[in-house]
């Protein structure tokens, strides 16, 4: 047992040493915060936005009837963001975590000193989970404070960081999916690909009414209805299936990996 986490501990420093070096965290800090900063300008000046695109040529200016920005915007126009171009970042910076050790013969070489494929796996998620959380509720705070700038009030903290918890439990779920399709795949275009179609398939999932009420999709609207201090009602059925739906699919990356253990 002593070895086992002493294997998990030095692997999981090596994940973390390469994630640094190779701009892994500064990529995925990038994107976050600027989907931050950006999602705050467009709730708060949207109808000004709109308002100087859509203006004649001529000078005459076309006047939008919109209702008036609210700071609750921040975090709806926050969420629909990450979860368009925060997950495809996501993916693409994951889909090929596992595959790039099996190309390079570098997870062969750990194996046969003893590091299981179990511990290999874990590892390499816990390490990925934890920046993408710390990076989310980064972007999540600077939301809350360019909100409380532009419409002088945010919310309770308590409120957005239920809502980052909602959201961060989806996110740890396309992780562990991403992983899976990494271990399986032999290219990285086809582990972005299938990445891409189980997203889809699960947003997909989530617009049919009889499925809607248990998939984990939900978690991306309880992101913003509890960021604006909306009810708790079916957070826990959702987060169960998410967490459900990783266990398996990292479950299913370590068999995989075994394979070539054996």
């Amino acid at each position: 047992m002593k070895q086992s986490v002493n294997n998990w501990a030095c692997f999981a420093a090596k994940e973390l040493t390469e994630s640094l070096r190779t701009k892994r965290l500064l990529v995925l800090v990038c994107v976050f915060i600027s989907l931050a900063i950006l999602s705050v300008l467009t709730a708060r000046f949207i109808v000004e936005i709109l308002a100087a695109l859509m203006s004649a040529d001529g000078g005459s200016t076309i006047v939008i009837e919109a209702p008036p920005p609210v700071w609750s915007d921040s975090y709806a126009q926050l969420y629909s963001s990450l979860t368009e171009m925060g997950i495809i970042a996501l993916i693409m910076l994951h889909m090929g975590v596992i595959l790039r050790e099996k190309r390079t013969g570098t997870i062969d070489l750990m194996m046969a000193k003893g590091l299981t494929s179990g511990i290999f796996v874990l590892a390499k998620y816990a390490v990925a989970a934890v920046i993408m959380l710390l990076t989310l509720f980064v972007a999540v705070f600077v939301t809350f404070g360019y909100t409380l700038v532009l419409f002088e009030y945010a919310g309770r903290i308590s409120d957005v960081l239920l809502g980052a918890v909602s959201f961060g439990v989806f996110l740890l779920m396309m992780l562990a999916i991403t992983f899976l399709w990494s271990a399986v795949a032999n290219s990285t275009a086809v582990s972005a690909v299938l990445g891409l179609c189980s997203f889809f398939v699960i947003m997909l999932l989530g617009s049919i009414p009889v499925v809607e009420r248990f998939s984990p999709s939900g978690l991306i609207s309880y992101g913003v209805a509890l960021s604006a201090g909306g009810d708790q009602e079916r957070l826990v059925i959702y987060i169960v299936v998410a967490m459900a739906v990783a266990a398996v699919s990292l479950w299913l990356a370590v068999r995989v990996l075994k394979r070539r253990e054996g």
